[in-house]
C-alpha cells in the first residue's frame, strides 16, 4: 500500500510523532505505511513497551488498539492520563470493537476519539492532524478544521459515486440473471440469487434448443464484485450463443473452455454445470467442471441422488475433456443446481451449511410446491447462518418434470 500523502502537509505535521501500538505486526505496518508520507512513525507491540517508548520520545499522538494480551490499550490509556509527563497526549484508539459500552468506556478513560478498523486512510491522516496541530491559534484549528471537512467531504463524495456506479452494475446484471423460463417443455421451474456484494460472480440461465429441448446452465465465477459481475456478463452471451452450435453438453463444454479463456485474467476461472433436457425421451444428459453436485430428488423425498462431474475448472485448460452422463427424469422428481456459496455459508461457530443439509432440506420440502421449496431452503440457510455475515454470492435453480 501506497503511503497517504497530503500535499498541503506542513514542517509540523511533517516532524510530528506517532506511535503505533498494536499487537498485530500486519496492522502495524499497514497503519505505519499509511502515515508515514505525512508524520515520523514509531511503534511498539503491546502495552508495557508502549508506555516505555512514550515517557522516551513523547509522541505526538498515540494510536492504540484496545484488544491486546497483557496491558490492554484501556490500561494503557488509563495509566497515561494517571501520568502528568504524558497525560496530555492525545489517544485514538483504533478497533474493530464498535459497541457504544466500549467507546464510552474509552472515552471516559480520557481517550480522545475512536477509529473503526478497517482503516478510512484519509480520514485517520486528518484526524491526527486535527490533534497534531490542536495547540495551534484558534484561527489556525479552524482551518485544520475545515480541511479535515473538506477532506471527509471528498471522501464521503467518492463514496456516494463508487456505491451509485455498483447500484447500475447491479442492475444491469439482474437483467443478466433469467427470471423467465421456457415453457411447455414438461418442467416447471423456480429459483433464487443472491450476491455477496451488489454484484456477485453466479449465473444461471436455461434456453430452449428446439420445440422439445431446452439448455440449462450454473456456473460460479471466481472472484467477487464488479470483475466477477462482468465476466457472467460474458459467459451468458458465450451460452446462448455455444447452445446453437454444441447441442450436446460435453460439446458445448469443451467449445467454452477455448472461448472463455481469451477473457480471464491470470488466476481467473470458472466452475459449471451443464445440462440438456429433451420432453419427449424425458433424458436429462449433463456434464460440468467442478462444480458442486446437482441433486435429484424423488416425488415422495425419500431419495436424493447426486450428478457428480468433473474435477477440472473451465478457463484454465482449453483442451479439457468433460465426459457426459445421461438420466432418465420422472414425472413429479425435482433437479437442483447451486453454487457453493449455499453450500459454504457459515455460522458463528465457524460450520458449513454443507451438501447433507441442503440435500435433508430439499427432500424434506419435496411434497410442496417448487417455489416454496426454494424460499424454504434460504429460510432453512439464514437461520443456520443466525447472521454471519454472507462471504459468497449464493444461487440455487430448481426444476421439476410435471409431464
Amino acid at each position: 500500500m501506497e503511503p497517504v500523502v497530503d500535499s498541503g502537509c506542513d514542517n509540523l505535521s511533517a516532524a510530528s510523532k506517532v506511535l503505533v501500538v498494536d499487537d498485530n505486526p500486519d496492522k502495524r505496518y499497514l497503519l505505519s505505511r499509511i502515515l508515514e508520507g505525512n508524520f515520523h512513525v514509531i511503534q511498539a507491540e503491546n502495552g508495557r513497551k508502549a508506555l516505555a517508548m512514550i515517557e522516551e520520545n513523547q509522541p505526538d499522538v498515540v494510536l492504540l488498539d484496545v484488544l491486546m494480551p497483557g496491558l490492554d490499550g484501556f490500561e494503557v490509556c488509563r495509566r497515561m492520563k494517571a501520568d502528568p509527563k504524558i497525560a496530555s497526549i492525545p489517544v485514538l484508539f483504533v478497533t474493530v470493537l464498535n459497541h457504544n459500552e466500549t467507546r464510552v468506556e474509552g472515552l471516559e478513560l480520557g481517550g480522545e476519539d475512536f477509529i473503526s478498523w478497517p482503516v478510512n486512510p484519509s480520514e485517520l491522516v486528518a484526524r491526527i492532524k486535527a490533534r497534531v496541530r490542536a495547540s495551534r491559534p484558534l484561527g489556525q484549528l479552524r482551518s485544520v478544521v475545515q480541511e479535515q471537512s473538506r477532506l471527509l467531504e471528498v471522501e464521503r463524495q467518492r463514496d456516494a459515486a463508487t456505491q451509485y456506479e455498483l447500484e447500475q452494475a447491479r442492475l444491469v446484471q439482474q437483467r443478466f440473471v433469467t427470471s423467465v423460463f421456457p415453457q411447455g417443455r414438461g418442467l416447471e421451474f423456480a429459483d433464487r440469487y443472491r450476491p455477496s456484494r451488489q454484484v456477485g460472480g453466479d449465473l444461471f440461465d436455461v434456453v430452449p434448443v428446439d420445440s422439445c429441448e431446452l439448455a440449462l446452465l450454473m456456473a460460479d465465477i471466481s472472484g467477487h464484485g464488479v470483475p466477477a459481475a462482468l465476466l457472467t456478463s460474458v459467459t451468458k452471451v458465450l451460452f446462448r450463443t455455444g447452445v446453437e452450435q454444441c447441442s450436446e453438453p460435453a460439446k458445448f463444454l469443451r467449445w467454452l473452455n477455448r472461448q472463455i479463456s481469451s477473457y480471464l485474467a491470470t488466476g481467473e476461472f470458472l466452475t459449471v454445470f451443464v445440462g440438456s433436457w429433451n420432453a419427449k425421451t424425458h433424458i436429462f444428459s449433463y456434464t460440468g467442471a467442478g462444480h458442486p453436485p446437482a441433486l435429484v430428488v424423488a416425488p415422495d423425498g425419500k431419495q436424493v441422488e447426486r450428478l457428480h462431474v468433473s474435477q477440472g475448472i473451465v478457463g484454465i485448460m482449453p483442451d479439457g475433456n468433460f465426459p457426459q452422463r445421461n438420466l432418465e427424469l420422472k414425472c413429479g422428481q425435482r433437479l437442483i443446481c447451486y453454487t457453493d456459496g449455499i453450500t459454504e455459508g457459515i455460522n458463528r461457530e465457524q460450520q458449513i451449511f454443507g451438501e447433507e443439509r441442503l440435500a435433508d432440506a430439499c427432500a424434506r420440502y419435496a411434497a410442496v410446491p417448487l417455489k416454496t421449496m426454494v424460499e424454504s431452503v434460504f429460510e432453512e440457510l439464514d437461520a443456520f447462518s443466525n447472521g454471519e455475515i454472507q462471504n459468497d454470492d449464493q444461487a440455487l435453480l430448481a426444476l421439476e418434470v410435471i409431464e
